[in-house]
């Protein structure tokens, strides 16, 4: 799937500043994808976050926005993107970060929703849910994930029915794939959660369960785990299987 991480290349750029240790320590006791990943890619990982936390605006919304909370949020991102040389997540006009869970008139303090990405790049995240996603990593549930994995089902404005970047010669596999673990969902035989069956909702779910729970996503469903490392260029349930042996 070379020609996927040809499409996410874009010019150089120059290297960011070093990562601040503070931002490395905060990272390291939030982010369970960090922590797995390889030094290579751990790099990769610190200069999308410093990237994003640079160019991209986090605006909080009856809140205020410290650098932890900006982490998170650059995380969520980064943990996509990190093995896409210099990609720039261009297509996210803003993040806004809200005190709470909202409903679908964005009133906050309704328990709705956790999260929403607009095909034209607004980002809206509930901060005690996006708290809640990296405290508790090993479930198949992460808003920030799911959010900004919306933003690859959306190109210049509209919704795609794939994920952007594919060849032509890889649609029809994901789609072969997609229609074989919906059923296995809709038939309650999957990691992948039941929200996937939502229309549009398959690949963020898949995406949170792929970075959530690789290592039960391999196990379990070895086509969509090898089509999302491809796609991602990550091999999350590698790592976190050589993690738990040097924790263990």
């Amino acid at each position: 799937m070379s020609k996927v991480l040809n499409w996410f290349r874009r010019s150089r750029v120059p290297l960011p500043e070093p990562f601040p240790d503070e931002w490395a320590s905060i990272l390291w006791d939030h982010s369970a994808h960090y922590r797995r990943l390889p030094g290579r890619l751990a790099t990769a990982f610190e200069r999308d976050v410093q990237r994003f936390i640079a160019k991209q605006r986090i605006t909080g919304v009856e809140t205020e926005v410290d650098d932890p909370l900006r982490l998170l949020v650059a995380a969520s991102a980064a943990a996509l993107s990190a093995g896409w040389p210099d990609y720039k997540w261009s297509e996210v006009s803003e993040v806004l970060l809200y005190p709470d869970d909202f409903d679908r008139d964005y009133r906050v303090g309704r328990p709705e929703l956790a999260g929403m990405a607009h095909v034209w790049g607004t980002v809206i995240l509930s901060i005690p849910s996006l708290r809640h996603s990296f405290a508790y990593y090993e479930v198949p549930y992460h808003v920030g994930l799911h959010e900004f994995a919306h933003l690859l089902t959306y190109d210049r404005g509209q919704q795609t029915k794939v994920p952007v970047g594919l060849p032509d010669a890889q649609i029809q596999l994901w789609e072969a794939i997609e229609a074989h673990e919906l059923k296995r969902v809709a038939e309650n035989e999957s990691v992948v959660a039941s929200y996937a069956l939502q229309p549009s909702e398959f690949f963020p779910c898949a995406v949170e369960a792929f970075f959530q729970k690789p290592i039960e996503l391999r196990a379990a469903h070895r086509r969509l785990y090898r089509f999302l490392s491809r796609y991602f260029c990550q091999s999350p349930a590698l790592w976190e299987s050589r993690f738990r042996a040097r924790s263990g």
